[in-house]
C-alpha cells in the first residue's frame, strides 16, 4: 500500500509539474487512483487464493463437497451401520466342536535324516497325514457325513441367519465349499497332531458332526490297513506260487532224467559199478596168475585151460562192461548193450546241474514260504493307527461370530478405504486443468 501511494504521489507532482490546464491534472490525479484501487484488487485476489483452501474458488467445488460428504456416507457410515445391525441382532450364534488326533505306525517308524536331526516324523507318517487331512475336506467325506448325519439339514436351519445358512437347494459342489468354511484341519510340527474344527448353530449338532467326521477318518485308515495287508498277502501268495512252480519243474526234470537214465543216484550207481570192478579185476588177476603157472605144466588146449581161459575171458568182458557203463558216451535205447547205453558219466553232469537247480529252488521255495508267514502274521496287525487323544465334547458357549470385534473390524476398513477414495479423489482434482 506504500508503493502504491508513492507512485501515486509521484505521478500528482509530475502532473504539476508539467505545463496545462486544471482539468488535465484532475485526470492524471483520476487515472493514477484508478491503477491503484486495481492493484489492490489483484493483491486481495491473490491473497485470498493463498490463505484458502484449493476447491473453495474453482468451478465445481460445492458438487466435490457434497460428492465427498455422499461418499463418507456411501462407504463409511452405511457399511458400518449394517455390520452393527447384523452382527448385533440377526447374525445367528455358531457352535465350535474340536478333536485332535495323530496318525502313527504299528511298528517303531524308520527315522531317516530330517527326522532324527528336527524331530519331525518320517515323510511316510507326514504323507498318511497330510492324505487324512486333505480327506476331510473332499466330495467324499461330504457324501458320508451327509448320509450319516443329513448335513443339508443340520446346516440350514430355519432359525439361522440367511448369511450364514446354506442353502439346501444349491449342488453338492456348493455343499463342498460351504463344508471347507466351517470345518478345518490343521498340522502341527513337530509330531504331526492333527486339530479338527467344524462349526455348526447348535452345540448337539456341532458335536454330532465332530463326532461322524473322527468315525470316518477312523474307517478311513481302516480301510488302509486292510488294502496294504491283503496287497503284502497277495504278493507273498505270487512270490511262493513262483517259488514252488520251479521247484516242482526241476523234481519232474530229475524224474524224467532218472527214467531215461536208469540211474536212481548217480553217485552210489558209480560207487557200487567201481567196487564191483575192483573186486572182478581182482578175481580177474587171480586167474590170470593161475593160468599163466599151470600153463607152465599143462598143454593150452587141454579142457581145464580152455575152461580157465574162458573164466578170464569172461571177468575181462565183466571189467569192460563195468567201465563201460561209467565212461561211455549215452544212448538212451534201452534195448542197446550195457556198454553203449546211458553212462554214469554224462548222467552224473546232467543230474549235477538239476541238483544245483534244485538247491536254489529250495532255498527260493523257503524264502517264498517265510515271507508268506510273516504277510499273513502282519496282516493280523495294522500297519497304521488313528490315534484320538481329545474327543470331541459339547460346546457350551458359542465362538462365532466375534460380534464386536467383526463389527470394529468392518468400521475400520470402511474407514480405511473412505480415505483412500478421498486421497485419489484430491489427487485428481488437483491435477485436473
Amino acid at each position: 500500500m506504500e508503493r502504491e501511494h508513492n507512485d501515486l504521489e509521484i505521478d500528482a507532482a509530475q502532473a504539476e509539474g508539467r505545463p496545462g490546464t486544471a482539468l488535465a491534472r484532475i485526470r492524471a490525479v483520476s487515472a493514477a487512483l484508478s491503477d491503484a484501487a486495481r492493484r489492490t484488487r489483484l493483491s486481495s485476489r491473490r491473497a485470498a487464493r493463498l490463505t484458502s483452501g484449493g476447491f473453495e474458488h474453482r468451478r465445481g467445488a460445492k458438487f466435490v463437497r457434497w460428492l465427498l460428504l455422499a461418499s463418507f456416507f456411501a462407504v463409511f457410515v452405511v457399511p458400518t451401520l449394517g455390520a452393527t445391525l447384523y452382527y448385533g441382532f440377526v447374525a445367528s450364534d455358531q457352535y465350535v466342536a474340536q478333536a485332535e488326533f495323530t496318525v502313527s505306525a504299528g511298528e517303531s517308524p524308520y527315522r531317516d535324516g530330517i527326522a532324527s536331526l528336527t524331530g519331525i516324523p518320517s515323510q511316510l507318517i507326514l504323507q498318511d497325514t497330510q492324505i487324512l487331512t486333505n480327506f476331510i475336506h473332499s466330495r467324499e467325506m461330504v457324501d458320508k457325513l451327509e448320509q450319516r448325519v443329513g448335513l443339508r439339514r443340520l446346516y440350514s436351519p430355519a432359525d439361522g441367519d440367511w448369511l450364514a445358512r446354506f442353502n439346501p437347494k444349491k449342488p453338492v459342489e456348493r455343499l463342498v465349499k460351504y463344508w471347507k468354511k466351517v470345518a478345518s484341519a490343521s498340522v502341527k510340527l513337530p509330531g504331526g497332531l492333527v486339530t479338527f474344527s467344524v462349526r455348526a448353530f447348535s452345540p448337539q449338532d456341532a458335536k454330532r458332526v465332530a463326532d461322524a467326521t473322527v468315525d470316518i477318518c477312523e474307517e478311513l485308515v481302516n480301510s488302509l490297513n486292510a488294502r496294504i495287508n491283503r496287497d503284502a498277502v497277495a504278493l507273498a501268495e505270487t512270490g511262493f506260487q513262483h517259488a514252488s512252480d520251479r521247484l516242482s519243474k526241476t523234481l519232474a526234470a530229475q524224474e524224467i532224467a532218472r527214467n531215461e537214465s536208469g540211474i536212481l543216484e548217480t553217485t552210489t550207481s558209480a560207487t557200487t559199478i567201481t567196487q564191483l570192478a575192483k573186486q572182478i579185476r581182482t578175481s580177474l588177476l587171480d586167474l590170470s596168475g593161475a593160468y599163466e603157472t599151470q600153463l607152465k605144466y599143462a598143454n593150452a588146449d587141454a579142457p581145464q585151460m580152455r575152461e580157465l581161459k574162458t573164466r578170464i575171458d569172461v571177468m575181462r568182458g565183466q571189467v569192460a562192461s563195468l567201465e563201460a557203463e561209467l565212461t561211455t558216451a549215452p544212448n538212451l535205447n534201452p534195448d542197446a548193450p550195457a556198454e553203449l547205453r546211458g553212462t554214469v558219466a554224462s548222467a552224473m553232469v546232467k543230474f549235477g546241474a538239476l541238483e544245483v537247480e534244485k538247491k536254489t529252488d529250495d532255498q527260493l521255495y523257503q524264502n517264498a514260504a517265510e515271507a508268506l508267514e510273516h504277510a499273513r502274521i502282519a496282516a493280523e496287525n495294522k500297519m497304521i493307527y488313528l490315534k484320538v487323544f481329545v474327543r470331541p465334547s459339547l460346546p457350551q458357549e458359542s465362538e462365532y461370530p466375534s460380534r464386536g470385534l467383526d463389527a470394529f473390524l468392518v468400521a475400520v476398513s470402511s474407514l480405511a478405504a473412505w480415505g483412500v477414495l478421498v486421497a485419489v479423489g484430491a489427487v485428481v482434482r488437483n491435477n485436473m486443468a
